[in-house]
């Protein structure tokens, strides 16, 4: 390890995870030096246990007593009705002492920036920002770090480094998301389970083939979309080099012992010292990748054999059928073997009662021992902070207790005391109930007594004042706060007639559009100087519709361009003419709707059902630009199938590959899911395109500012452009073009 890394130790934040108190605890007691949790309300991940208010004061006095930070996840998005219990909830957050919260809804970002301005706010990873220029973008809107996307390089982190003053935070160890976070509704779009709403389904880790246009099976079934588990531990210099302050670890959904284990090592590798891989791996692997932005790809990128724990090989059936063990179970151990061909587990007890296949290797799954070694419980830490204590309790006044520590509380009973008729007091038994501090991390090291032995006191306020008093100290020092009084304006959009707007990703398709009915045309690739040429014979406004990824050129010719689609926060500085905020930014609500309504023209998210989009209208007069026809991006990634039947990696030539398009995965449902390269990222489709136009007067109520029609596999649309065309001129649609869609959200909508 270079001194370098053992330098800044004291300089970096180590970063762990916690859903619940016990992972918390096992969190702070090996080394992290803060934890990230999510509460009741508005987390990413809606399944884990997660903390009340009251747990949070006591994680929060806990973490600052030790010199430790506490973060808390307000990363969904969330509807107009939310967002006032967002703020009222931040609110509550702020006063409990939490250090930050870390966000993704741009529109709840403004707010607590508004209610909350001294409350730190981070960037959630889920705010898809892989580069300086979205980096910059929420520097200017006042937040303080920024989570960078997990497919982010090590140069690009430099770059964010040295041109902004934000601290940067990047995961670096445990489970992927093959997505770009943030911009996945394939859970959504299956099943109604948002991951943008904390609780997605995980669509990736199940199990498909590649299928070609014609049905031809390329590539047998497998997990093809499950990335192994991100391991950067001998990476660490590297990255503290390019500028990472925040060193995170993945897992509120892990066990305790697991949060044990991995924050224990990367302290140690961060601190210059040994640490044990096997450990980490123990407790739970997918097998291990250093991640896209160390540049693997392809089969170093996922597992394409089973989406779960591995556990480590510890010995081999030879081929006489013994078991030669590199390292000796222990009693209680999880062990598995394939015995016929069949995977088989058992518990060990110092014997295996199956017969494992010859060949097999033998994998310890779980090690009772280990486990055992890393075990945090609250019970291990109660008491392990000793408190002073002053109780006063004087005939005539009212009843005081005081705790002292690293800070004061105070409590004072409402009622004078009384003198006592007969019994005399007990001093041995107050003591007793005033030391009562059952499961919190403190303890009563030492307490003053000033009592009148005449003195009235039932028992039952001596623990009233005790609870009272260790729960105020637990809260720490409250932040002052005045009633936040939530009231915010909404300006009418100046609007005209819905546009008809059309994007295509093919550039044969230039020559059989019906230009005559189209008020705007957008392109999904970068046309070539013949296509130029045409299109300048054109009337109809030309805008570039930017895929996730800008494309390499685009700087050289956006001049040319009407005006740009952008899809990230990153594509806003570098957007040439007007502007619309698609689909990618999740405008999901009438905030977001009003930040980016301020720079250009909003397409809301395709997660939103009729009703947001009706609010919308009433406080801007239009829902914004709506996906009249198209197959919708379910799931946007780095990654791309096709390279685990090509071998290709780091050195890959995606522009000139023959494998870019005309592919789909097929499920274990039978569902085809199409998807093309585009740049250096996969998209992948639904399996049904979205259409409205049986919709079509509940769609005009909304004063849609366009109707939206994109062909992105190469589909002809002519037909659904003169549907839409009608509809916009005021024709019912009796009759739709269209048999075979889906309405996406439109009814249902992923609000739970």
């Amino acid at each position: 390890m270079c001194s370098a890394v053992i330098m800044k130790r004291n300089n970096i934040e180590l970063l762990a995870p916690a859903g619940n108190m016990a992972s918390f605890y096992a969190a702070i007691e090996n080394g992290a030096d803060a934890v990230y949790l999510g509460g009741k309300e508005f987390s990413a991940r809606a399944s884990a246990q997660n903390f009340t208010l009251e747990e949070m004061a006591r994680a929060v006095s806990y973490a600052h007593v030790r010199g430790k930070k506490v973060y808390v996840t307000l990363n969904i998005l969330l509807s107009d009705e939310e967002c006032k219990r967002a703020v009222e909830y931040a609110a509550d957050l702020y006063r409990t002492g939490i250090d930050g919260v870390i966000l993704q809804d741009i529109g709840v970002a403004d707010l607590l920036a508004h209610y909350l301005p001294d409350f730190e706010r981070h960037g959630s990873t889920q705010m898809s920002i892989m580069d300086l220029e979205g980096a910059r973008y929420i520097e200017d809107m006042g937040f303080s770090r920024v989570v960078v996307g997990r497919e982010i390089t090590v140069d690009e982190i430099r770059r964010i480094y040295e041109n902004t003053t934000m601290e940067i935070e990047a995961f670096c160890h445990g489970a992927l998301c093959v997505s770009i976070s943030g911009q996945c509704e394939m859970s959504s779009f299956i099943g109604g389970r948002s991951g943008n709403r904390g609780s997605c389904a995980q669509p990736c880790r199940k199990r498909y083939a590649i299928e070609g246009e014609k049905g031809n099976n390329l590539l047998e079934r497998g997990y093809l979309l499950s990335p192994r588990d991100l391991r950067t531990i001998d990476s660490v210099e590297e990255l503290a080099d390019a500028g990472v302050y925040s060193f995170k670890l993945e897992g509120r959904m892990k066990s305790p012992e697991y949060v044990a284990a991995v924050t224990r090592n990367y302290d140690l590798a961060l601190g210059g010292k040994k640490y044990d891989q096997d450990e980490m791996a123990q407790m739970f692997n997918r097998s291990y990748t250093k991640g896209l932005g160390f540049g693997e790809f392809g089969h170093e990128f996922v597992s394409t054999k089973r989406p779960n724990h591995r556990g480590l090989v510890i010995g081999r059936v030879d081929e006489k059928g013994k078991i030669r063990w590199n390292t000796a179970p222990d009693s209680g151990d999880l062990l598995e073997w394939t015995v016929k061909g069949e995977t088989e587990r058992e518990t060990y007890d110092g014997n295996i009662s199956l017969t494992p296949d010859k060949g097999t290797d033998i994998v310890r799954l779980t090690s009772a021992l280990l486990e055992s070694r890393l075990k945090v419980n609250p019970e291990d830490v109660m008491g392990t902070e000793g408190l002073r204590g002053t109780f006063i309790a004087r005939v005539g006044e009212r009843p005081i207790f005081r705790l002292e520590g690293s800070r004061k509380s105070e409590v004072v009973g409402e009622d004078v005391l009384e003198k006592a008729r007969s019994a005399k007091l007990n001093e041995e038994r107050i003591r007793t109930n005033l030391s009562k501090f059952d499961t919190s991390a403190y303890r009563l090291e030492d307490i003053e007594l000033d009592v009148d032995e005449d003195v009235f006191l039932p028992i039952s306020l001596v623990n009233a004042l005790r609870r009272e008093a260790l729960s105020k100290y637990e809260a720490g020092e409250e932040r002052s706060l005045e009633p936040i009084e939530f009231y915010e304006r909404f300006e009418k959009l100046k609007t005209n007639k819905t546009l008809l707007t059309v994007e295509i990703a093919d550039e044969e398709m230039l020559q059989d559009l019906p230009y005559d009915l189209i008020d705007r045309l957008e392109l999904y690739f970068l046309p070539s100087r013949e296509a130029m040429d045409f299109l300048s014979t054109l009337s109809v406004p030309v805008y570039l519709s930017l895929p996730y990824e800008t494309p390499e050129g685009y700087a050289e010719v956006k001049d040319y361009f009407d005006g740009v689609v952008v899809q990230n926060l990153g594509q806003i500085a570098g957007a040439e003419g007007d502007i619309v905020f698609g689909e990618g930014m999740n405008i999901f609500n009438s905030y977001s709707f009003r930040h980016f309504a301020e720079k250009g023209s909003v397409m809301p998210s395709f997660e939103c059902k009729r009703e947001q989009l009706q609010g919308m209208t009433r406080r801007f007069g239009t829902c914004g630009e709506v996906l009249y026809y198209g197959y919708p991006r379910s799931l946007t990634m780095r990654h791309c199938p096709m390279s685990l039947i090509k071998g290709c990696g780091k050195d890959r030539n995606c522009p000139t590959c023959n494998l870019r398009r005309g592919f789909y995965l097929r499920d274990e449902k039978n569902v085809a899911f199409p998807f093309r390269r585009v740049g250096d990222m996969t998209e992948i489709y639904n399996s049904l395109p979205i259409y409205l136009g049986d919709k079509g007067d509940q769609l005009m109520a909304l004063k849609p500012a366009a109707l939206k029609i994109r062909s992105r596999i190469g589909e002809d649309i002519t037909d659904i452009i003169k549907e839409a065309r009608r509809l916009i001129d005021g024709e019912k649609i009796n009759e739709p073009v269209l048999k075979e869609f889906t309405r996406g959200h439109w009814m249902r909508g992923i609000l739970g």
